[in-house]
């Protein structure tokens, strides 16, 4: 169990905090603690987001679970230079593991390496991370008679059997820097085996869907979203072909003032902005 392993490493005079929004599974967790006679780490029932206001400040916070967001409340719950361990869940597939230190009134991330954990629960999960069938566009019933092109393209292999894997640096990028990026997955039928997913670029206003599929780019409604992957992809080579661990990491409450700079992205979400940076020497 995690929380009596860091209780060990705090040793004696230390004390951990574990949050567990499950009811039943926090009462377990108090009870084999007990049972062990581990008297420095307090279980409470509650969601994780939240933190823990009565025992702040700490010196580090560790989530447990894949987050699109960091919430609000542990802003004020982490010491100046404490340290979080946080799964920041990206849009394009796949988490990062970050270490983020309290610099001020934000983070700044010191170490980044690729991971897979499950996403939050409770107030903090975001339904729409997950790919969703692109019959689900509103306009589709339009678009899917206004194909405009397809073309050939490949990710390094040929075929659906690893076209996800192919694709995850591209879409590690495209989930940090493009908004108009999208995760798609077939409809499950009782005849398929599994679902497929795709991807690509919607544009609501211009009408135009790309959708990077297998081997082909296939445009919908008009070429412009198919050119603007094209300049993404040209542009995603010559920065060295980043994924989202590549990246340092600022990240802000989502009301304050923040800049961005060339080779940065601003990543609005609706706790904290996210400055992702591939300037050289950044933190």
């Amino acid at each position: 169990m995690e929380p009596a392993l860091i209780g060990r490493l705090v040793g004696p005079s230390g004390r951990v905090v574990t949050l567990e929004i499950i009811p039943e599974v926090a009462q377990r967790a108090a009870a084999t603690l007990a049972e062990l006679n581990i008297a420095n780490v307090h279980v409470i029932s509650a969601d994780g987001g939240d933190g823990d206001t009565e025992g702040a400040p700490y010196d580090r916070i560790v989530f447990t679970a894949g987050t699109y967001d960091l919430p609000r409340p542990l802003y004020e719950q982490i010491r100046p230079g404490g340290l979080m361990l946080a799964v920041i869940k990206d849009a394009g597939g796949g988490d990062n593991l970050f270490l983020l230190e309290k610099v001020d009134d934000h983070f700044e991330s010191r170490y980044a390496t690729p991971c897979g954990f499950v996403q939050l629960t409770g107030k903090y999960k975001v339904d729409t991370l997950d790919p969703a069938p692109v019959e689900a566009l509103p306009q589709w019933s339009v678009l899917k008679e206004q194909e405009v092109g397809r073309r050939p393209f490949w990710w390094g292999g040929k075929g659906r059997e690893l076209f996800m894997w192919q694709t995850a640096g591209i879409r590690s990028f495209l989930g940090v820097t493009e908004p108009s990026f999208r995760s798609f997955k077939t409809v499950k039928t009782d005849g398929a085996a599994k679902e497929q997913h795709y991807w690509g670029l919607w544009d609501p206003d211009g009408a135009s869907l790309v959708l990077a599929r297998d081997d082909e780019l296939v445009s919908y409604g008009n070429p412009k979203a198919t050119e603007h992957l094209l300049r993404l992809i040209h542009r995603w080579v010559d920065l060295g072909m980043p994924t989202a661990s590549s990246f340092t990491l600022r990240v802000f409450r989502a009301d304050g003032p923040v800049r961005a700079r060339n080779d940065e992205w601003i990543v609005k979400r609706r706790d904290s902005q996210f400055v992702w940076s591939l300037l050289p020497g950044s933190p």
